[in-house]
């Protein structure tokens, strides 16, 4: 039997989200909702909430993720939307690429987009 899929949840919120009420709590618990839909083990938080949206790959928590994946302590990371994960179409290209040659998935809830999944 396969070993049980350890992922990630990544929390960024913005003030605009915070604003309207989506606070980090709720955008974690959604993340946790699907990993156990899915049967996955959630192993690690990373918490960008103060973080603006220009950079986040220089970001020590960043750097802590990218180096779990490259670890291979997780091989998937949920986010509640791409917005969340990177500000600009470049930023998101180089996360994919890394988590694709690290064979690890991205998971956005709101596009519900998951590589894990062929579709």
């Amino acid at each position: 039997m396969a070993s049980t899929k350890k992922v990630g949840i990544w929390i960024r919120v913005s003030t605009d989200d915070q604003a309207k009420g989506e606070s980090p709590e709720h955008h974690e618990k959604r993340a946790r909702c699907y990993a156990e839909a899915k049967g996955w083990e959630v192993v690690e938080v990373y918490h960008l909430e103060a973080v603006s949206g220009k950079s986040v790959m220089g970001h020590p928590e960043t750097q802590r993720m990218l180096g779990d994946i490259r670890d291979k302590k997780i091989s998937g990371l949920i986010f509640s939307k791409l917005a969340r994960l990177a500000r600009n179409t470049r930023e998101l290209l180089d996360f994919a690429d890394i988590f694709r040659e690290q064979e690890a998935d991205l998971v956005s809830l709101q596009e519900s987009i998951d590589t894990s999944t062929p579709a």
